[in-house]
């Protein structure tokens, strides 16, 4: 049984902002206990602030949703194997996120954006931001 557990997600304070109008932050802490490809959250509750997307057998879940103006998608890798939440028109791009790992990016444009995952190109998902 493997359980990463290294606290909770950082508070996203300021951001890198794109030209697209996104801004990103991302915390080196775990947020997920990974344990025989199952993932969960600690406590089982959400990021705060955040709607999340679980990568597990290599797919995101959801693979779309929809979201409104300034709110935040958190990605939390809960496969044994690295994985990327990059976007297709390079609005933002996770480092590589190990095994509990997440991510999280602010939508602060309206739009559709696609996104993929680096080394595995087969995964896609996208967000709309209304």
């Amino acid at each position: 049984m493997r359980a990463h557990r290294l606290g909770l997600l950082a508070a996203c304070a300021g951001g890198i902002l794109f030209a697209t109008g996104a801004a990103a932050c991302f915390s080196d802490r775990s947020v997920a206990a990974v344990e025989d490809g199952d993932c969960r959250l600690p406590g089982g509750a959400d990021v705060p602030g955040s709607t999340v997307v679980l990568i597990r057998r290599f797919a995101f879940e959801p693979a779309e949703l929809r979201i409104g103006l300034g709110e935040r998608v958190t990605w939390v890798n809960c496969d044994e194997v690295g994985h990327t939440s990059t976007a297709d028109g390079e609005a933002w791009a996770s480092p590589l996120l190990a095994p509990g790992d997440a991510f999280t990016q602010v939508f602060e444009v309206a739009g559709e954006f696609g996104y993929h995952c680096d080394p595995h190109p087969f995964m896609t998902g996208r967000v709309v931001v209304e």
